[in-house]
């Protein structure tokens, strides 16, 4: 049996579509990834800790990195035995879910689309057309 499944996302969450015949289930994932992470004592560029200034945008990159990274591992998680896959979203969060999928050993055939936000309706029913 194929799986049909579709998955919109942005870097704040994703839905994850399964279509079969007439009848659909949506799973939501949130990312936890934090778009903006405050220091106590942050100014624009620098932040200090004591005396001393630091940049924290390598720390900031890196602990975003690791966020994403958690992110992308629920999804394929969830996306285990789909034969099929259109992944859509306004972010470039769908090229890395791509990536990432494309390293398994049990690659799907993958469909990119760019849109925007989505009611789940409009959601279900961008997945049932692209599948028909």
């Amino acid at each position: 049996m194929h799986k049909n499944v579709g998955i919109w996302l942005d870097a704040e969450k994703a839905y994850v579509i399964s279509v079969n015949g007439g009848n659909h289930h949506i799973v939501k994932i949130e990312s936890n990834v934090e778009s903006r992470v405050r220091y106590e004592g942050e100014t624009k560029s620098y932040s200090r800790r004591g005396g001393a200034f630091f940049n924290p945008s390598k720390k900031r990159t890196k602990r975003k990195k690791h966020q994403l990274n958690q992110f992308m591992d629920d999804l394929t998680s969830k996306l285990a035995g789909a034969d099929n896959l259109l992944i859509f979203g306004p972010a470039e969060t769908k090229n890395e879910l791509k990536k990432v999928l494309l390293k398994r050993k049990d690659k799907p055939s993958i469909k990119l689309e760019t849109a925007d936000k989505m009611t789940q309706n409009q959601m279900v029913a961008r997945v049932r057309d692209h599948f028909r």
